[in-house]
């Protein structure tokens, strides 16, 4: 499997503020984010991109132009993009849409796992679901949320899938510290 944190970080150390803040520009200027805004789920994503390395951004901006659409927007997102399958749309439905507006830690974590799951979908046809999950899991405990994926984890409902993915996240991440 790939590890995509260390794909997309850059041995140029030159300043990439002006990255940052035109992918901020760019990302809060699509008209599928404006409910972002209006929900007061904006410090959630710049968190987010802030943690990202500058090339991941510059990848989101022309390779993976991935976006967040309420689920109940979907249908006119659809109709807009008619006949063109939409791999590169986060749904996102009630539950986390009110995760997102919430000053929760683990609405930083669902978005990181959300992002890279549909960058692991765009990069390959051949991983497995479930393994894109595990893969996306250890991309947000790349980028240092390994407690609040645990928390976000621990908010699910019970499934075999949840189960197995505390499993990875526990293996590989809280037994490395000892």
């Amino acid at each position: 499997m790939m590890n995509l944190l260390h794909k997309f970080l850059s041995k140029d150390r030159t300043d990439k503020s002006q990255v940052r803040k035109n992918f901020d520009h760019y990302f809060f200027s699509l008209p599928e984010h404006q409910w972002i805004v209006e929900a007061g789920a904006k410090k959630h994503f710049e968190n987010l991109f802030a943690r990202m390395p500058a090339k991941l951004l510059e990848n989101l901006m022309q390779k993976y132009p991935v976006i967040f659409v309420k689920s109940e927007e979907m249908r006119e997102v659809y109709q807009y993009n008619a006949g063109t399958v939409l791999r590169n749309t986060v749904v996102v439905f009630p539950e986390f849409q009110k995760l997102i507006s919430s000053n929760k830690a683990s609405a930083v974590a669902w978005l990181a796992h959300e992002l890279a799951f549909v960058i692991y979908e765009l990069e390959s046809d051949l991983v497995e679901p479930l393994m894109a999950e595990i893969e996306a899991d250890k991309f947000v405990c790349d980028l240092g949320l390994t407690f609040e994926l645990e928390e976000l984890l621990l908010m699910l409902d019970e499934t075999v899938e949840k189960r197995l993915r505390l499993t990875y996240l526990t293996i590989n991440h809280f037994t490395s510290d000892n």
